[in-house]
């Protein structure tokens, strides 16, 4: 992989946290309202984080691109993440 597409990967990655981050921020600050919509979006978002990186996972196999270890790292983490969101998301409803 070049530098270049490394870059972007990055910058992708980076992205990715910080509309994380705005998210959170926005929730914390509408906490009262939003509290009894906390489950179903968070179901939303783990529906369609998960969907993307399906996908673009997918893609980038298909296309053979080379892929540095910290995305894999990143991507392995995150799915990782996503298991014990889900998990603690079951529990807490049983």
């Amino acid at each position: 992989m070049d530098k270049k597409q490394d870059r972007l990967k990055q910058l992708d990655l980076l992205s990715g946290l910080g509309a994380g981050v705005l998210g959170a921020g926005i929730a914390l600050l509408f906490a009262d309202c939003l509290e009894s919509y906390a489950v179903p979006i968070l179901l939303v978002g783990l529906i369609a984080h998960g969907w993307a990186m399906f996908a673009k996972g997918r893609l980038d196999r298909q296309a053979q691109m080379e892929r540095p270890m910290w995305t894999v790292a990143a991507e392995w983490a995150c799915w990782l993440l996503l298991a014990v969101l889900a998990v603690y998301l079951v529990a807490g409803v049983f």
